[in-house]
């Protein structure tokens, strides 16, 4: 075989693999629309963000701060807005843990730390969403899990255990008395998902958010499509936001 028909047969055997791999190999993100204040929801989303550098030389990136933000959803403009960072703790403890930080009497924020200067005891921090004011906590009974039902005792399932990423399906179901009930189900990119679904204070409504930086809203009886909130990607124009977890959607 000459040189120029190993080049003709290179090239078909590429544009052969090329056209399989666009026909077959990719699945593209779910398809959802965008949120707007014609939709008429009420209430806050609350949600986790890690402001993360631009840095270009691994290990890449490096996590700048860590905050809790929150759109008014009653807001015709529904712009993010910062309640508090780990930075703001700095006077009382360096060990506040934001990752099981979860909402407390509907209009606070509860986070847990350890404070070693009195034997290593967990205690907690009781941030108030409107104001950002800083209290403690003397009540350890708050430390509960979150049970992850609505007012109708409808329980949400984890994501984690009702997707399939080997063939790249992705869910949103919750168990009601007798049965499991589909929410939302779709085709997607094997490193798409969901992670901390919640519900509406009315419960008929769950809030999720997903690997692309987006909140998305779905009805629990598909009375509307999904909704979806796109955050925004950075912050003053310097560092990178990446959602890490909704807290809930308050009232």
């Amino acid at each position: 075989m000459t040189n120029k028909q190993l080049l003709i047969v290179s090239i078909s055997i590429l544009v052969t693999t090329t056209i399989i791999v666009a026909v077959f190999g990719i699945v593209p993100l779910p398809n959802y629309e965008d949120l707007s204040s014609e939709n008429n929801f009420d209430g806050k989303l609350i949600y986790f963000v890690e402001l993360q550098s631009e840095n270009i030389i691994p290990p890449a990136p490096d996590i700048m701060d860590s905050c809790i933000f929150f759109i008014d959803l009653s807001n015709d403009l529904m712009e993010e807005e910062k309640i508090l960072c780990s930075s703001d703790f700095y006077d009382l403890s360096y060990d506040v843990n934001f990752y099981d930080a979860k909402i407390y009497e509907q209009n606070k924020i509860l986070f847990s730390y350890w404070d070693y200067q009195t034997g290593n005891e967990r205690k907690g921090l009781i941030v108030d969403i409107e104001s950002g004011e800083i209290s403690k906590d003397i009540n350890n009974n708050t430390f509960t899990e979150d049970n992850r039902m609505n007012v109708y005792g409808e329980k949400l399932i984890d994501p984690w255990e009702t997707s399939d990423y080997n063939y790249r399906v992705v869910g949103v179901y919750y168990v009601d008395r007798i049965k499991t009930v589909e929410v939302f189900n779709s085709r997607a990119p094997s490193s798409y998902y969901f992670e901390s679904l919640h519900w509406s204070p009315d419960g008929n409504n769950i809030i999720a958010g997903d690997s692309e930086n987006n909140l998305i809203i779905f009805s629990k009886n598909k009375s509307f499509s999904p909704l979806r909130i796109e955050l925004r990607d950075k912050y003053q124009d310097e560092d990178r936001l990446e959602l890490v977890q909704v807290l809930g959607w308050t009232n």
